[in-house]
């Protein structure tokens, strides 16, 4: 048989893998059960979810498992940027690795829209919502425009800034046991009514109210100083 004719039977079984298949655990097999359980524990999350689950070692090698693989993690908080999966195997040769995966939770919150001086009073126009990734806002974030209208900054701030709790002042503008305006329509009928707040609130706000002449206890918006709005 001719040389050149040798080295390539030679090389054609040295390069195609055995027909037993490999003896080894694949790394897709081991990452995807990490993915998994990183999915798992952010189900039902309103969120837009981006895992990215580490590479592992290509010098690993760990024996094929004949059991389906085990996940498991210490922490199962879903407000984190990194998380820890581990993968195990429980058949009659077990091991077990520790996988690393970053997570990012994209979520629309209130920032401003340019810069405001300290002690500015934040109208609708001062506001917008952005995509972030909130499992890197440690100061917390802000969602509703009415929770932040009408409150006054504690320090400057630039655009895009992110509005945080810490960074308003919500001074209160009705008092428990104040007597309000309850102000109400039913269909194209407007009703006011007195009533006693129940607790304290800033603008915006949603307290309970005593309606004086019926003695029920309702939920209302805080309009203003005295004033509360309801939906009828």
């Amino acid at each position: 048989m001719p040389i050149r004719l040798i080295n390539f039977v030679l090389c054609c079984f040295f390069l195609l893998p055995p027909a037993w298949g490999s003896p080894f655990q694949s790394h897709e097999s081991i990452r995807a059960a990490a993915r998994s359980h990183a999915l798992d524990i952010h189900a039902g999350v309103d969120h837009t979810l981006e895992l990215r689950v580490s590479d592992l070692d290509k010098r690993l090698r760990l024996g094929k498992c004949d059991t389906p693989l085990e996940t498991f993690s210490s922490d199962s908080t879903r407000l984190r940027s990194k998380l820890t999966v581990g993968v195990r195997c429980t058949d009659q040769q077990p091991w077990s690795i520790y996988v690393p995966v970053n997570v990012k939770l994209f979520k629309k919150v209130l920032v401003a829209t340019r810069s405001l001086s300290r002690g500015a009073v934040l109208s609708s126009a001062d506001i917008k919502l952005k995509q972030m990734d909130i499992t890197r806002l440690r100061r917390g974030y802000l969602e509703q425009p009415r929770q932040v209208v009408g409150k006054a900054l504690k320090r400057s701030i630039r655009p895009d800034s992110i509005l945080t709790p810490n960074l308003l002042s919500f001074s209160e503008v009705i008092s428990r046991g104040a007597q309000v305006t309850i102000l109400g329509q039913i269909g194209g009928i407007s009703v006011r009514m007195e009533g006693k707040a129940l607790g304290n609130g800033t603008t915006g706000e949603r307290i309970l109210v005593r309606n004086i002449s019926s003695n029920r206890r309702i939920e209302a918006t805080v309009m203003a100083p005295g004033i509360v709005k309801v939906a009828l």
